[in-house]
C-alpha cells in the first residue's frame, strides 16, 4: 500500500502517524514491554505507505518511546524520567514538591558502570575556559551512569593537571565524584557555579556509550566552577540522553 497521491502534505504523513502511536502508546493499546505490530500490519491500520510506518517508527525511536531488538522486531519502551536539578538548587521545597509539567522517578537512583581518569589535552573550549596553554593539559575524570540498567548520562570532569598533580583526584583509582567534592578533595571552595545546557546531535562515541540512536539528540550540560575572583577552577560535562531527563530550575521571587 502506498500513500494517496495528492493527499495533504504527503512529506509530513509520518508526522500525523507519530502522533497517533504516541496517543496509542498513552492510552495502553501498545503497552511498554509489547513488541509493535509489524510494519505491513501498521500500514494496514492507518492507511498509509510502509515507508510512512518507517519513518514515523525512527521518530518514536529517536524520541525514547520505541527500542528496537535486533531480530525480534520493536517494542514500546517505560519512559522512566529521571529529575536533574540545575543550579541554583530549590530552596523552598514546600513549593518545590508540587505539581509538575513532566512527572519524573523521584526515587530512581543511578549507578556507575565505567570510570577512567586521564590526563590528557582538553578540548579547545575547555581548554580556554580553563586558561590552559597549548602544551598544558588536564586530568579528566570519565564516568558513565546507569538507571535501572540502562545508561542514562555520560560526565566527564576536566581540572587541570598542575591543579590535582599529587592529590587523590589524580589517581585512576579514585572513587568518582563531582566537580564540587573534587575540588574539596583539593581544600578549594568555589566561589560560584555557572551552568550551560544545550541540545546537540551526539557524536557516535556518545551515542554508542549510551546505547542510543544517532537521531536522538543528547543534553550537554556544562558546569563551570570559579574562585571569588572569577578563576575558573574545573569543568563538569554531563551528557544526557534527552529521552531520559527533565531539567528543572527553580528561584525565589
Amino acid at each position: 500500500m502506498t500513500d494517496a497521491p495528492g493527499s495533504a502534505q504527503p512529506k509530513f504523513q509520518y508526522l500525523r502517524i507519530a502522533d497517533q502511536l504516541r496517543a496509542a502508546i498513552a492510552e495502553g493499546r501498545h503497552r511498554a514491554g509489547e513488541r509493535l505490530p509489524g510494519e505491513d500490519a501498521l500500514a494496514k491500520e492507518y492507511g498509509v505507505g510502509a515507508v510512512t510506518i518507517q519513518r514515523a517508527v525512527e521518530l518514536l525511536k529517536n524520541d525514547g518511546f520505541l527500542a528496537g531488538r535486533r531480530g525480534s522486531g520493536v517494542y514500546v519502551q517505560d519512559l522512566q524520567l529521571l529529575r536533574r536539578h540545575g543550579t541554583p538548587r530549590p530552596t523552598g521545597d514546600q513549593w518545590a514538591a508540587g505539581p509538575r509539567i513532566w512527572p519524573a522517578n523521584e526515587t530512581q537512583t543511578t549507578t556507575i558502570d565505567q570510570v577512567a581518569v586521564a590526563e590528557v589535552p582538553p578540548p579547545p573550549r575547555v581548554a580556554e575556559v580553563l586558561g590552559l596553554g597549548a602544551e598544558e593539559t588536564a586530568r579528566v575524570l570519565d564516568s558513565r551512569f546507569l538507571a535501572d540498567g540502562r545508561p542514562v548520562k555520560l560526565v566527564r570532569t576536566y581540572l587541570p593537571s598542575k591543579l590535582c598533580a599529587g592529590s587523590a583526584v589524580a589517581r585512576a583509582d579514585s572513587a568518582p565524584g563531582d566537580l564540587r567534592s573534587m575540588l574539596a578533595e583539593l581544600g578549594l571552595s568555589p566561589g560560584h557555579i555557572r551552568e550551560e545546557i544545550r541540545g546537540r546531535a551526539p557524536s557516535s562515541s556518545d551515542a554508542s556509550r549510551l546505547g542510543i540512536p544517532v537521531g536522538r539528540f543528547v543534553l550537554d550540560t556544562y558546569r563551570v566552577a570559579f574562585t571569588g575572583d572569577g578563576q575558573a577552577l574545573g569543568v563538569e560535562q554531563t551528557t544526557m540522553d534527552s529521552t531520559s531527563y527533565v531539567v528543572e530550575y527553580a528561584y525565589d521571587l
